[in-house]
């Protein structure tokens, strides 16, 4: 998935590998960080495959700079990407999920303390998602991803608050 942002970044505009790195961070609104070299060994490979090219560019007094930009065949295959309809299968092996559920078979202290923390570090990550939405250079894309991290959050909140009412209702207090 990190090839194609980077192609689609790419795709927008030709960039060097620190430049690619603060943009692909601020696009994702801090949440994905990358050290540099995650982002120098996609690039050798991209190129590798013919989906990138680069070009040294003199910078005068400062070290040159390697640009690089989509090919032809990059921007075929980001096309390919995006058209593909993503396919995730449902979360049943999301750890929350697991752990809820193997602890709600007796439904003792342990169950209603893991929801209890749960919801505090949910509520936590919803406070952060907001203040990210808040800022003023957040790009366009950048609020979309944002906003469908929101949405995903406020609902495993909404499981956490549907799990402890059918507790309350019929569990046992094992």
């Amino acid at each position: 998935m990190l090839r194609y942002v980077l192609l689609g970044l790419l795709d927008a505009e030709p960039r060097y590998g620190y430049e690619l790195k603060a943009v692909f961070e601020q696009f994702l609104g801090g949440t994905w960080p990358l050290n540099i070299g995650q982002i120098y060994t996609s690039l050798a490979h991209l190129e590798e495959e013919g989906l990138v090219r680069s070009q040294v560019v003199p910078q005068g007094s400062a070290p040159d700079r390697k640009v690089y930009e989509v090919t032809a065949k990059g921007r075929k295959a980001l096309s390919a990407w995006t058209s593909t309809i993503t396919d995730e299968p449902v979360r049943l092996r999301d750890e929350l999920f697991l752990k809820v559920s193997v602890l709600s078979l007796k439904n003792g202290p342990a169950t209603r303390e893991l929801i209890h923390q749960q919801r505090i570090a949910i509520l936590s990550r919803l406070r952060d998602l907001a203040e990210l939405q808040d800022l003023p250079e957040n790009h366009p894309a950048t609020e979309l991803l944002l906003e469908a991290a929101m949405l995903r959050t406020e609902a495993d909140l909404k499981w956490l608050d549907a799990v402890e009412a059918r507790l309350k209702d019929g569990g046992s207090d094992g």
